[in-house]
């Protein structure tokens, strides 16, 4: 399964016109585990995290199936202009580069974050990803 990679003002535009908070926009369906990864343009950590990221998704979709979606959130990034990379901390609660998020559905709450870090670990991701397929399974079947 390919990483969908959306910009981050594309995702800022969206926002703004429908008035939703990030988790929302980028978590639409009950059932799934949302593996989000915020990177910019010059992280060496991110260009470090990109091959794994890419392998975890491919490992996690012969495993999971469609019960996981991976999202890169691609911020631009240049020494003399720095408001972009400032926004998307402001919009989507982050500091550092990369974060990776995981975000279920919830029938009565809406979208909402179980998991949160910094460039952390693939195999630390990969778990928490089986316990998010899991929790995203057991809240699409509540009633």
């Amino acid at each position: 399964m390919p990483i969908k990679t959306i910009e981050f003002t594309d995702l800022e535009k969206e926002l703004s016109a429908t008035r939703k908070r990030f988790q929302e926009a980028l978590a639409p369906e009950l059932g799934k585990a949302y593996i989000i990864a915020i990177t910019r343009d010059g992280c060496p950590a991110c260009e470090r995290q990109k091959p794994k990221l890419e392998q975890l998704a491919k490992t996690a979709a012969a495993t999971h199936k469609d019960a996981v979606i991976f999202t890169r959130i691609h911020v631009k990034y240049r020494k003399d202009r720095e408001e972009e990379s400032a926004r998307s901390k402001n919009i989507l609660a982050h500091y550092f580069y990369p974060t990776n998020l995981i975000l279920v559905r919830t029938k009565d709450r809406g979208a909402v974050e179980l998991y949160r870090s910094a460039a952390p670990t693939m195999s630390e991701l990969k778990r928490q990803i089986g316990i998010a397929v899991k929790l995203a399974e057991i809240l699409r079947n509540r009633d």
